[in-house]
């Protein structure tokens, strides 16, 4: 009972809170803003400065305004827009949104979102200056022809905003939108652009076309948000980070001409800072900071702005420099089930690792005991790390041996079991073709879905991910087979060597061979026990090292084969034979090992080289995959990527011929 009083208590409290927050009205704490930056004629920084959130008949005073520039203390004159001597033009466009959803009720009342939008944009023609030029821009399924160019006529402005009305069936192309008023907006004087949207864009451009729009025409961007979900609000607020604006949500409509008719008043109490830039400033990116008071409160702002270089105009420096990079959508990562959610999905995982593992230690021990016994007449006599092929690697339950035939029944359909089988057969690997490819499939799966997550639902990471997982275990494979026979090579001239030294005691060559399976290991038992097992079947004993020669892709091992093929058909001493064989390849393997040293360098150049390009696009996809956005999405991109692959290969092939040398 006092612990449901108290959860009782808790949730009166939060409900409160609840209820104290939605009816509090928006409320603007004092502040300075910058509205705007531009070169004026003479070379002058003019910069357009206001407060919001000031007491009524509070003002800011123009003698107390001081501009810095990276901290340093510059000229500067501020006065009223009306009494500045530069006097920039001032233009702003409303891009509003007409979409379907915009037919909808704002808040809990009558209202529409459409009929809001019109009352709130009214109030802010009639509140702003008469020297701003205003204009309108419209969006719903794609950018429509603005509305009413920027102008002076006050009654022109609102018999366009009168007419609006919302298209039934339109989505939100807010990127296009966006763009079409930077493109109205032009290239001088001092440009803001004042968004209204209800919802996520859903249509046309993306996000970072839209951002670098905003950047490279230099316009400050304020938005209001009416119902829009949070997808919608991310969207607004990288459009106003690029724009050096605010985001702010209505919830009905007072709220929403509240805040154009502040918009509107921001703009009329506007001063105009003219900084004389110092010449060791030009062609640098600054900060530039503006400090003033209001009565007794201290207002202040900044942002970082690109000065043209000495002699060069506005507009070619605002045309010239690196492209901006939009910030990344955090898409629907955002979202609050997704940790749940992803949190669950790595939980089922691990308890399926957790069940498999056991399935797979549930040995049946009285068949273990019985493996054993054999092992001396089996093919893995000697192979202690790994059971046999045969052994069910993915465990004894019905489902896990269901699984297996049905994917050794899609390897034989498909003609790929028998070299598959070969394959893992000289890797080592214990496991069946169709065991292997229930492996191969389940990694290119979870490659996919790891990579899915750790991008944030990113499609061309999920493409990534999944490539990997098909194309690794085939390396995998590649490096176990290759690694395998590289030691058998290695063993060769010890195992001959040892051979000559059974002959020469007496021992007939099944013997030798059975000798040297006992005292040897590795991959070298293992084969030659194999032989040993076809020799006892009826194979002969050549025919069996033959196969092994094959097998292991040893053409050293081929020579002795023939050397004994030789030695049955003419005679001699074999033993002798052997010896000599022996000597001539351990000389061949001390030579091969003094190249490897020497070429060690080169291949590992090599392996850096072409390893470095994939890990940094991979680590780019994962963690910002806007920087190689262009490169997928426009015809030169793709172009640049065929020619990079391209180059690619070509040097991996020259640097692995500069490096292999032939012993």
């Amino acid at each position: 009972m006092a612990g449901g009083r108290i959860l009782a208590r808790l949730g009166i409290v939060g409900a409160a809170l609840v209820v104290g927050v939605s009816a509090a009205a928006p409320a603007y704490a004092a502040d300075g803003s910058i509205g705007g930056l531009t070169i004026g004629p003479d070379g002058h920084l003019l910069v357009a400065f206001t407060a919001s959130g000031l007491p009524d008949g509070t003002s800011i005073d123009p003698q107390s305004v001081t501009a810095t520039l990276d901290n340093q203390t510059v000229p500067s004159v501020a006065k009223t827009v009306e009494d500045a001597t530069n006097k920039p033009a001032r233009t702003t466009v409303l891009t509003i949104d007409v979409s379907g959803s915009m037919n909808q009720r704002i808040g809990r009342t009558t209202t529409t979102r459409i009929d809001a939008a019109k009352q709130a944009a009214t109030a802010y023609v009639d509140g702003v200056p008469p020297d701003v030029k205003i204009g309108i821009v419209t969006f719903a399924d794609a950018a429509i022809a603005y509305v009413s160019p920027p102008t002076t006529d006050r009654a022109a402005v609102k018999a366009k905003i009168t007419a609006l009305k919302a298209n039934p069936n339109g989505s939100t192309a807010l990127f296009d939108g966006v763009i079409k008023a930077n493109a109205v907006l032009g290239k001088d004087g001092l440009r803001n652009q004042l968004i209204l949207s209800d919802g996520a864009n859903d249509h046309g451009a993306d996000q970072q076309a839209a951002v670098t729009s905003i950047k490279a025409a230099g316009v400050k961007v304020d938005a209001v948000s009416i119902g829009a979900d949070a997808k919608g609000d991310l969207q607004l607020k990288a459009l106003t980070a690029a724009g050096k604006g605010e985001v702010t949500t209505a919830a009905n409509a007072d709220q929403l001409v509240t805040y154009f008719t502040n918009q509107a008043q921001a703009q009329a109490n506007q001063l105009v800072v003219d900084i004389t830039v110092p010449p060791n400033f030009a062609g640098q990116s600054v900060n530039v900071q503006i400090n003033a008071t209001a009565g007794k409160t201290v207002v202040s702002d900044s942002v970082n702005f690109a000065l043209p270089a000495a002699g060069t105009t506005p507009s070619a420096a605002a045309s010239s420099g690196p492209i901006p990079v939009a910030s990344p959508d955090p898409g629907i990562t955002s979202q609050p089930w997704f940790l749940p959610v992803a949190v669950g999905m790595v939980a089922v995982g691990l308890f399926g690792l957790l069940a498999v593992a056991f399935l797979v230690s549930d040995r049946d021990t009285q068949s273990g005991r019985v493996r054993r016994r054999l092992s001396r007449y089996s093919l893995t006599a000697k192979e202690k790390a790994a059971p046999p092929p045969t052994s069910g690697a993915l465990g004894q339950s019905q489902v896990a041996r269901s699984a297996a035939e049905f994917a050794g029944r899609v390897a034989q359909t498909r003609d790929l079991d028998t070299g598959l089988a070969l394959r893992l057969e000289a890797a080592g690997v214990p496991l069946r073709p169709g065991e292997w490819m229930l492996v191969h499939v389940g990694i290119a799966i979870l490659a996919g879905l790891v990579f899915l997550l750790l991008s944030g639902f990113g499609w061309f990471a999920t493409l990534l991910g999944l490539a990997l997982g098909v194309i690794g275990p085939w390396l995998y494979l590649s490096f176990k087979e290759g690694k395998r026979k590289s030691r058998f090579q290695q063993q060769l001239p010890e195992t001959l060597q040892l051979m000559a030294g059974s002959l020469a005691a007496g021992y007939s060559l099944p013997q030798a061979v059975d000798t040297v399976v006992r005292e040897s290991q590795g991959p070298m038992a293992v084969e030659l026990n194999r032989a040993l097992v076809e020799a006892r079947l009826g194979v002969p004993i050549e025919d069996a090292l033959e196969t092994v020669a094959v097998r292991m892709d040893s053409m050293d091992f081929k020579w002795v084969v023939m050397a004994l093929r030789i030695q049955r058909e003419v005679g001699g001493n074999l033993a002798e034979v052997l010896t000599n064989v022996a000597a001539t390849m351990r000389e061949r393997e001390r030579l091969r090992r003094q190249v490897d040293v020497l070429s060690a360098e080169g291949r590992l150049s090599a392996i850096i080289l072409g390893a470095l390009p994939l890990v940094f696009v991979g680590y780019l996809v994962l963690a910002r995959p806007e920087y190689i956005g262009l490169l997928i999405t426009t015809p030169l991109g793709i172009l640049l990527i065929i020619v990079g692959v391209v180059l690619l290969i070509v040097g991996a092939f020259w640097l692995r011929k500069v490096v292999k040398v032939q012993v």
